[in-house]
C-alpha cells in the first residue's frame, strides 16, 4: 500500500515557501497551503490561530500533518495499493482539489470500460472506487491519469497561461513509463 511518508517529501519539492501572487486564485500561500485552507485547520490540528504570520512561520512537520490529513487521507492514500498512483493522484488533489479526485473516477470509467468497470463519477474517494482502482491495471490507470492531467492544465492554461508551464513541468516530474509498476501489473494480471 502507498505510504504518506514516501509521498511528503515529493511533493514538497514542488510546495516551496510563502508566496502571495495576487495572479494566483489560491491566493497567500506557504508550502502549498492557502490561507483558506490554514484557517479551516490551524486551531483543530496544530493548535495555532490562522494569522498570515502562523502560515508564513509554517515547518515542513506541521504542513505534513495538514497534508496528510486534508489531503492524502481525502484520497484515501493510505488504501491506494500503488505508491506512483497514490503520489500523482494527491499531488494533483492539492493543486486542483476535487478535480484529481473526479478525473481518477473518469479515468476508471474509460480504463474498466471493456471489462465493465465504473464507478459514480461524484469526486469522493469511497469503498467502490478502491474496489474499482483494485481490479485495473494500476499502470494503465497512471498513464491514462497522467495523461488526462496534462490535459486539464492544458485548458487551464487558457484562462492563467501565466501558470501553465509550471503546471505541466510538475507532471512531467511524473515519469510516462513506470517499469516497476509496469512489471507488477503483469504479475497481478497473470494471477487473475
Amino acid at each position: 500500500m502507498a505510504s504518506f511518508e514516501q509521498f511528503l517529501p515529493m511533493l514538497l519539492k514542488f510546495e516551496g515557501g510563502y508566496v502571495m501572487n495576487p495572479d494566483d486564485p489560491g491566493g497567500e500561500t506557504n508550502k502549498g497551503i492557502t490561507l483558506r485552507t490554514f484557517t479551516s485547520c490551524a486551531r483543530s490540528l496544530l493548535g495555532l490561530e490562522p494569522t498570515s504570520a502562523n502560515l508564513r512561520a509554517l515547518t515542513d512537520a506541521q504542513v505534513g500533518i495538514i497534508y496528510r490529513a486534508q489531503y492524502w487521507n481525502a484520497i484515501l492514500g493510505d488504501e491506494i495499493a500503488s505508491q506512483e498512483l497514490a503520489n500523482i493522484v494527491c499531488d494533483f488533489y492539492v493543486n486542483a482539489g476535487e478535480h484529481a479526485t473526479l478525473l481518477l473516477q473518469t479515468v476508471i470509467n474509460e480504463v474498466g470500460r471493456a471489462g465493465g468497470i465504473a464507478v459514480e463519477t461524484d469526486g469522493s474517494i469511497g469503498p467502490a472506487t478502491l474496489k474499482a482502482l483494485q481490479a485495473l491495471d494500476p499502470a494503465a490507470v497512471y498513464r491514462a491519469y497522467r495523461s488526462a492531467r496534462i490535459a486539464y492544465y492544458q485548458q487551464l492554461g487558457q484562462k492563467y497561461p501565466m501558470f501553465l508551464a509550471g503546471w505541466l513541468k510538475r507532471v512531467e516530474s511524473f515519469p510516462d513509463i513506470l517499469p516497476a509498476l509496469e512489471a507488477a501489473a503483469a504479475d497481478i494480471l497473470s494471477l487473475a
